[in-house]
């Protein structure tokens, strides 16, 4: 068996448990089986309760909700479009080498 390593600095503390983390099945893959996971651990709340903010309970208004909603789109329209100029680019680059 092998010897652990023993550190000067280590205080002992854990930051994460990965005992229940099992290696997946290579070839026959488990599916739709939530009763082998284990149970999530409850979720210790920090001193001011604040450590999800975003679960207050407040929901967003129409408005903001479609300002979120055409911020994404924006974003990701811009990202389809440098991809698209680039495509673009290339097919031009290589008609104009070839032609």
């Amino acid at each position: 068996m092998a010897r652990r390593e023993e550190w000067d600095d280590d205080d002992g503390r854990v930051i994460a448990d990965m005992s229940g983390v099992e290696r997946p099945r290579l070839f026959v893959p488990r599916r739709g089986r939530e009763s082998d996971a284990p149970a999530a651990a409850p979720r210790e709340r920090g001193q001011d309760g604040e450590d999800r903010p975003w679960e207050n309970g407040q929901q967003l208004t129409p408005q903001e909700r479609r300002m979120y909603l055409f911020g994404a789109l924006k974003a990701a329209l811009l990202i389809a479009l440098a991809f698209i100029a680039g495509l673009g680019a290339a097919v031009w680059l290589m008609l104009w080498m070839w032609t």
